[in-house]
């Protein structure tokens, strides 16, 4: 069990890291070459929930209203990759009278890149952080960065009508040591707090620190193969701390110009400190990731999965998790667009029996009409299944499906 204040320290230290990583972009990269946009916009919804309380026995739909407005700046670089920092406020409120207490506000923040930014000739960076606080399990369910190239895979369980902190962040950094050779490494950190969770849900404060190493070589062109080695520490608030360790074989491929992927595939040990509830326990599998991504002037796809350990189901327990995903957006149309996601995972407990057993399934699908620059309407529907077959956890089932209209215009600041 590790102190609170240990870990706040720990979360200041790598939005730090990230701020001053931000602020390098102006120092390290010649500033006149660098675009810069900022885009206010505004959000409207007029939707229905089929289950505003996110409760496996009251289970209450009604219609609702979502105005979200928030401020994106993007930072661009001459070999066009993209750094947004980006956050928005989220209101929900809705109409039945007996989904009133249902009603609840989202606070996101985010900072994300395109690809790797180049600092030096020979060194680059990519950040990825993120902040989410809300009691809407589908507001989290739309945030969470499942899938990400940096941050360690996220829990997408839905935790019922309980007030949500999420907190992660990572930076990777790639040195070019020759022609072929590339080194890189990652710092880590993740943290999930729960609020007003009610007695006996077994929602449990956790935080994880971490980080990898890595030696790639490239074979071609398209071809590049190394090794990867990591390490996770997992500390629970009232529950025995696990760490893990981890190496595999790396590698990246690109088909063509538009198809490419990555991954690592190898094998995962953990163990369980000595605690009140036993004694020290370990164990391993194997292990590994991938992402494969196409992307075209109109049309992009992504498909990622996992198989690793977690200190982030929410209920102070050490799982396995399984995940798998994708993503589609096509813009068949000058002004036209739709999308289509969804995201499936299994969080099962490693050394406590039937502790967590959790099978959660979210998707969305979007139609979007872009009329005018500075404006678009959309239809969009979403769809959050979970089955628990575990002491924690609930099954839960919500559908929801919104109207909406953004406005919103990027403006160059240089």
């Amino acid at each position: 069990m590790t102190p609170p204040g240990d870990r706040l320290s720990a979360a200041k230290a790598i939005v730090f890291l990230a701020f001053v990583s931000a602020l390098n972009l102006m120092t390290t990269t010649d500033a006149k070459a660098v675009n810069m946009d900022m885009v206010p916009s505004i959000r409207l919804e007029e939707g229905w929930d089929s289950n505003a309380f996110n409760s496996s026995t009251n289970e209450v739909s009604s219609f609702g209203t979502r105005l979200t407005p928030a401020l994106a700046l993007r930072f661009t670089s001459p070999d066009n990759v993209m750094i947004g920092l980006s956050g928005e406020y989220e209101i929900v409120r809705y109409h039945d009278s007996e989904a009133k207490e249902a009603d609840n506000d989202t606070w996101f923040f985010r900072i994300n890149s395109t690809g790797d930014w180049a600092l030096t000739p020979t060194l680059s960076m990519l950040p990825s952080v993120f902040y989410l606080n809300t009691t809407g399990t589908t507001s989290r369910s739309q945030r969470v960065p499942s899938g990400d190239p940096v941050l360690p895979p996220v829990t997408i369980t839905n935790y019922g009508d309980t007030n949500t902190e999420d907190f992660g962040g990572a930076v990777r950094f790639n040195y070019l040591a020759t022609e072929n050779i590339t080194l890189g490494v990652t710092g880590n950190y993740s943290e999930q707090r729960f609020s007003d969770s009610l007695g006996g849900s077994g929602l449990t404060n956790s935080s994880t620190t971490g980080g990898n190493a890595s030696v790639m070589y490239r074979f071609s062109p398209r071809t590049s193969l190394g090794i990867l080695v990591a390490g996770n520490q997992y500390m629970y608030e009232n529950s025995a701390d696990s760490d893990s360790l981890s190496g595999g074989i790396r590698f990246e491929y690109q088909f063509s110009p538009v198809f490419s992927i990555n991954g690592v595939f190898g094998w995962s040990y953990i163990r369980q400190k000595e605690g009140p509830e036993g004694p020290e326990e370990q164990t391993s599998a194997p292990s590994g990731l991938f992402n494969a991504s196409y992307t075209s002037e109109s049309f992009t796809a992504r498909v990622f999965g996992s198989a690793v350990y977690s200190g982030g189901s929410g209920f102070g327990e050490a799982t396995r998790q399984w995940t798998a995903g994708f993503g589609f957006n096509d813009q068949f149309a000058r002004e036209w667009s739709w999308s289509l996601s969804g995201t499936y995972q299994v969080s099962r407990s490693v050394f406590e029996t039937d502790a967590v057993d959790i099978t959660t399934l979210y998707g969305a699908a979007g139609l979007r009409y872009k009329p005018w620059e500075w404006g678009s309407l959309d239809l969009t529907g979403y769809v959050d299944r979970q089955t628990s077959d575990s002491q924690f956890g609930n099954d839960l089932n919500n559908y929801v499906a919104t109207l909406g209209i953004t406005i919103g215009k990027p403006y160059r600041v240089f």
